[in-house]
């Protein structure tokens, strides 16, 4: 199921996800319980129910405790902080952010998320002071685990909201690799590759990659129910296209975003989205 999200066959891993429910319902041992909801609950979060994600996250942090799993902690604070954050309310968990990035300092990803969220709530100095630090050596502190491309993902939110194009022309190389690729590691995704390829080539100039890039990204997002990470591809390509005054196509995008967001409860882009198709329609 795992390499089948990754490589984005995503019917064979619809088909592996349900046998590995069933498995876990005939077995019922706690671990294999454990494993089995927070997955299930990563699969909501992608497809863009952040309602039932965040009730099966409760549900399997309640299973792992039970079952005596030491990463039942970092696995919920993960979760919850993601699920907040998509909903609009990353103000509610940034204090709880900090102190994960103090607890788990060898996973680069928590640093990463903390730039990205900083960005969210109009902290930008801090998260380009983060960012820079972070690219100082091109990134290669970052460990190659499961969870290296979700730091890079992270990191190239960081960039792209920071307009940072330093750090951006470093990221597009790093990810680049990964094109084919979503972006998951075994309990949130965070869209396809070629989505932040998309924001990072806008970021560094390169339209006409960017374009390429996020009009792939718009469309196997959308075609697969990969709702939240459509909504941010829309959102991310309005803004670029505004950036280069073509108002029409931005307010086209930050309109589909902008439906997205309200209808499944994307708080993080609804109002940008909003913004953004005023302000090109006075364009």
């Amino acid at each position: 199921m795992q390499t089948c999200f990754e490589r984005g066959d995503l019917e064979r891993a619809k088909l592996a996800h349900e046998q590995l429910q069933l498995i876990a319902h005939e077995l019922d041992q706690p671990t294999m319980n454990w494993l089995t909801t927070y997955t299930t609950a990563g699969w909501e979060l992608m497809h863009g129910d952040l309602v039932a994600a965040e009730r099966l996250f409760e549900s399997a942090f309640q299973i792992g405790q039970e079952a005596g799993q030491p990463d039942a902690v970092l696995v919920y604070a993960a979760a919850l902080q993601q699920a907040r954050i998509y909903q609009g309310r990353a103000q509610e968990i940034i204090d709880m952010m900090e102190q994960s990035v103090s607890a788990y300092p060898a996973i680069a990803a928590w640093r990463a998320g903390l730039a990205a969220t900083l960005c969210y709530l109009d902290r930008g100095v801090e998260a380009t002071k983060i960012l820079e630090q972070a690219a100082s050596d091109r990134f290669e502190h970052i460990a190659q685990d499961s969870a290296t491309l979700t730091a890079l993902a992270l990191y190239a939110e960081a960039a792209v909201l920071t307009d940072s194009s330093g750090p951006a022309s470093i990221l597009y190389e790093l990810i680049e690799p990964w094109a084919d690729q979503i972006v998951w590691n075994g309990i949130i995704g965070y869209g396809h590759a070629r989505m932040w390829l998309g924001l990072l080539a806008a970021c560094i100039g390169e339209h006409e990659q960017a374009d390429e890039h996020l009009a792939f990204a718009c469309d196997f997002q959308e075609t697969h129910g990969l709702l939240l990470w459509a909504a941010r591809a829309r959102l991310g390509w309005a803004e670029a296209l505004a950036r280069r005054g073509d108002a029409a196509r931005a307010r086209e995008h930050a309109a589909r975003a902008l439906e997205l967001s309200r209808e499944h409860g994307f708080g993080l882009f609804e109002e940008r989205a909003a913004a953004l198709v005023e302000a090109q329609s006075t364009a």
